[in-house]
């Protein structure tokens, strides 16, 4: 009777815990900050500017540099003393402007700088471009519009660059500013607080209008910036050290104080209803339709970081994503949605609660050793996670679905699963959380988040997974409490999202491909490889890989791609970093391989998505051109010949035929085997590093790199010995390199075409535990010794690492083979 009235106190108690449960208030979702600076490749951390360009790059200048970002990686371009133009009026600093000549122009403290956009170069002759856009006089200072329109200030004249006129500049204050309205007005703004109106097309001027009292002018006459909305100019007007944020209603004529610190202002941009104001401490946001201000001086990074620094300026790209550029700690972004994950440490109450949470749901049921955890859902599927995946048995079936690496999980070792309201499955491994879309009675695809979206990068705890009475999802790791709620990862925005993918690099028969190189005598291309949409390579120049961006900023790993090519395949194939065998990798990167491509004309077609079901945009299309050889038109000549020489000439078509067989199968074979080479003294040249966790599982970007083929590391420790010992100065052939390593010769292909691109570490690691090995069978050296002479960061590293791969410990191996 006792026990009877104690089960049912516990079931009552129980009842009552997850009542409660729906009562925890909802995690709190933040704005969080992602930084890039110069160990991501950015040229310097002080970020000047940033302008997101039409294509959907980014371009960042900062202290002396040019950078641009295609969503993996930055490139910059640094000028010369020669590039500079001088502006003897311009007393400002950074102020960056395009014009429609494909042109980018850097003002900064009395000079102008000029990029070629074509080629991404600097110029070095400014007064010669000058020139051709028809500027023949001495030019004081310079201003750019919202139409990409160039002005030149000269003495007491403004010219106008395309509008071909030239207005005056009545008053003798410095002209600060210009402004085009509805292609009618210009508007100049002096340092005084004037703006004077002129009629473009008459030149006539029309007003002028004071924004403020002289006192209060003269308090704010040291800098300004203009920010042109339709018929309302937003300016910035700095002091020594105060600011002023002013509106003028070109329309009505008049001014607006919106908002006065005492501290600077330094950059605007409008995004949606919001105006954004960098200033020395976090920034500020004005309502446009409410007017309500408000003040963000605290920025929330990741893993509950919090930051309080000074920004220069503010961009929005394609997707909506913020960037800011401060001036020591490089340039942060955030996504256009709040990250749902939510991460709670032990030392916040709400990990606790949550814990306590976990604690009256967990099953006791012992599992078997290989399990993880086991799960049933709503549809009586039996979900298992294990150490090489996630199993899935349904209701009367025997056969069990197995879903790894090839499905999309970024790791197999499953540790709880959870269903959420949509029927959904999601999953925590130990390198981040999964969500399995269910579709029908299938799983249609799989996303995954890892640290970048705010998920510990960290194992999870076995079981410890639950869904709240609201949908709120929480999961326990490590050392966090993990709370998120599906509704909150916009997946019919993310659908609708426009991508635009961008050719960012050129391989030519294993070299890369720059504006201006020349490959085997040749220059394919004429201007940058991001300005290119079509270009033409001789016939043995036909082993091309094609590197794409599909500019996704928010979540690289997310990003599918739609291809095909005209004339190699002209069915649509589409491809992901899950499903793609290698040709999209974990940045987002799509690398597409063309081999042995025959004379002719080739259609390249490229959609980007967030989505493996919406194709928001038109394709993209780039045209390689592969021309023929030029014996192939000496047929021509030959036919003239004599009848007496046709069965000569017949003799000596076919030659040439087989000769160019054999001729491209060799240019592929050493193509591949420069690669292969290369391959190895890569890894060789990796004997000075020291061997850590981290080192040995992600690559040189920070992301966790992809796993090489078994049959791929085997046959290369066989193959970088031979390297290493001199095997580059001799011919050596594939079939050669079929027989060292016992590797069927198709076989030895397929591996080393899908595997060269990836980092050699893991083969560098295996390389080491070959050397240990040996040296583990002289009895002279300690384990310590030999995890120092082999370049591992600790002994217990060795020791770990030694046995996942022998599965044996070095003392055990040593005592097994001594001498």
């Amino acid at each position: 009777m006792r026990k009877s009235l104690t089960v049912k106190l516990c079931l009552l108690l129980a009842i009552v815990a997850l009542a409660n449960v729906g009562a925890v208030a909802g995690p709190k979702l933040e704005q969080i900050f992602f930084s890039f600076d110069s160990s991501n490749g950015l040229a310097d951390n002080s970020a000047q500017t940033i302008t997101c360009t039409r294509t959907g790059r980014m371009v960042i200048t900062t202290i002396g540099h040019v950078n641009f970002y295609d969503g993996d990686s930055f490139t910059h371009i640094d000028p010369e003393p020669e590039n500079d133009f001088p502006l003897p009026k311009y007393n400002g600093h950074y102020h960056l402007y395009f014009d429609r000549f494909h042109h980018l122009w850097l003002k900064d403290k009395r000079t102008v700088t000029c990029v070629d956009l074509m080629t991404e170069r600097f110029v070095v002759n400014v007064d010669s471009v000058m020139k051709s856009m028809g500027v023949n006089r001495p030019v004081d200072d310079m201003f750019g519009d919202i139409n990409s329109h160039l002005w030149m200030l000269s003495g007491s004249e403004l010219y106008g660059v395309n509008a071909k006129k030239t207005l005056p500049v009545r008053l003798k204050e410095e002209l600060q500013d210009v402004a085009v309205y509805n292609h009618k007005l210009l508007l100049q703004f002096f340092a005084n607080s004037v703006v004077s109106v002129y009629d473009l097309e008459t030149g006539r001027h029309q007003y002028d209008c004071t924004s403020l009292e002289p006192a209060e002018a003269a308090r704010y006459k040291s800098s300004s910036v203009i920010y042109p909305d339709s018929n309302l100019y937003y300016q910035i007007r700095n002091g020594d050290k105060e600011a002023v944020l002013l509106r003028f209603d070109i329309e009505k004529r008049q001014w607006e104080k919106l908002l006065e610190t005492p501290y600077h202002l330094n950059n605007m941009v409008r995004n949606r209803h919001k105006l954004y104001i960098a200033t020395e401490y976090g920034y500020w946001t004005y309502n446009i339709k409410t007017g309500e201000t408000e003040h963000i001086e605290e920025l929330h990074l990741s893993r509950g970081r919090t930051l309080t620094t000074d920004i220069n300026t503010i961009s929005f790209d394609r997707q909506g994503g913020m960037w800011l550029g401060t001036e020591k700690r490089g340039v942060l972004y955030s996504r256009p949605f709040k990250i749902p994950f939510v991460c709670y440490t032990w030392d916040q109450p709400e990990a606790h609660e949550y814990s306590s949470m976990l604690d009256r749901v967990q099953s006791s049921e012992p599992l078997p050793r290989h399990i993880n955890c086991k799960y049933q859902d709503s549809r009586g599927w039996t979900w298992t996670g294990t150490y090489t995946g996630l199993q899935l048995k349904k209701p009367g079936s025997s056969k069990e679905r197995l879903f790894a690496r090839e499905d999309g999980l970024l790791n197999e070792m499953v540790s709880c699963v959870i269903e959420d309201d949509n029927n959904d499955i999601w999953i925590a491994t130990s390198f981040g959380i999964s969500h399995l879309y269910i579709r029908g009675d299938s799983v249609h695809h799989i996303e995954t988040y890892t640290n970048r979206d705010n998920v510990p990068n960290e194992s999870f705890v076995k079981g410890r997974a639950m869904k709240l009475e609201d949908g709120t999802i929480v999961m326990q790791s490590l050392d966090h409490m993990v709370v998120f709620h599906p509704s909150n990862f916009y997946e019919k925005e993310l659908s609708r999202m426009s991508l635009y993918p961008k050719l960012i690099r050129l391989m030519v028969n294993g070299y890369f491909v720059g504006a201006g190189v020349k490959v085997e005598g040749r220059e394919i291309l004429d201007r940058a490889i991001t300005r290119v949409g079509e270009f033409a390579v001789n016939y043995n120049q036909n082993t091309l890989t094609l590197t794409f961006s599909g500019l996704n900023y928010m979540r690289p790993i997310q990003t599918y791609y739609r291809v095909r090519v005209k004339g190699v395949y002209d069915d649509w194939k589409v491809l992901s970093y899950a499903k793609s065998d290698g040709w999209v990798d974990n940045r987002g990167l799509l690398h597409l391989p063309l081999t042995a491509l025959p004379p002719g004309n080739y259609q390249i077609e490229v959609q980007a998505s967030m989505s493996p079901d919406s194709w928001p945009e038109e394709p993209f299309v780039w045209t390689v051109r592969v021309e023929e050889p030029w014996w192939r038109t000496t047929g021509i000549y030959i036919l003239l010949v004599s009848v007496i020489a046709i069965l000569l000439i017949v003799n000596f078509i076919y030659s040439l035929r087989n000769a160019r067989l054999r001729f491209m199968r060799n240019t592929e074979e050493d193509d591949l085997m420069k690669r292969i080479l290369n391959f190895a003294e890569r890894c060789s040249s990796m004997s000075g590093e020291v061997l850590t966790p981290f080192a040995a599982s992600v690559d040189d970007s920070g992301e966790v790199q992809e796993t090489l083929d078994d049959d791929f590391v085997k046959a290369m420790l066989r193959i970088v010995p031979f390297v290493n010992g001199g095997l580059r100065g001799s011919r050596v052939t594939m079939r050669q390199l079929s027989y060292m390593t016992g590797v069927d010769l198709a076989r030895l292909y397929e591996v080393m075409s899908y595997n060269l691109y990836k980092s050699p570490r893991q083969l560098a690691l295996k390389l080491r535990l070959q050397d240990a090995r040996d040296l583990l069978k002289q009895k002279e050296l300690s384990i310590e010794d030999i995890a120092d002479k082999c370049g591992f960061v600790s002994p217990n590293y060795f020791i770990a690492s030694f046995y996942h791969q022998y599965r044996q410990t070095p003392e055990a191996y040593r005592n097994s083979n001594a001498r």
